[in-house]
């Protein structure tokens, strides 16, 4: 069998391979997050902990806020809400601070049918759905 096409739009990041003239299913792949807004966008330094929202889009319930790259503890409201809570010792000093929402890659069966001769065989394979790292939004520690 030849390969004819490498791609898949609901699995960006995976490889996935249709052989013959046949079809693919990738099924749900997990998309990479993106963030629409955060609350609140700033805190004065020294405040005590509080609830960062963050808004957006493609959130899955292992997602995770990330303050500068770190992980936080976060709550997941639905697809489109997370929530970490932000610790005072996060707050003590003026910054200027990079929050994204990281979505780690799922593997995702994928079924293919070779039906260019006109069989019905198939078969399958595992694919890493792409996951990924969202956006950045800005939130500002100071004065």
């Amino acid at each position: 069998m030849r390969i004819v096409r490498k791609a898949m739009q609901n699995c960006s990041g995976a490889l996935a391979i249709a052989l013959g003239l046949g079809g693919l299913s990738c099924g749900d792949c997990v998309q990479r997050p993106s963030i629409v807004s955060i609350t609140p966008t700033n805190v004065a330094t020294g405040a005590p902990e509080l609830v960062l929202i963050v808004n957006g889009n493609d959130f899955q319930r292992n997602s995770t806020i990330d303050w500068n790259g770190a992980a936080r503890v976060t709550t997941f409201v639905s697809s489109h809400q997370l929530r970490a809570t932000i610790t005072a010792s996060d707050l003590a000093v003026p910054a200027t601070v990079k929050i994204t929402v990281f979505t780690p890659a799922q593997a995702q069966a994928v079924t293919f049918s070779a039906a260019a001769s006109g069989s019905s065989s198939g078969g399958s394979l595992t694919v890493d759905c792409a996951g990924g790292t969202s956006n950045v939004q800005v939130f500002d520690v100071g004065p």
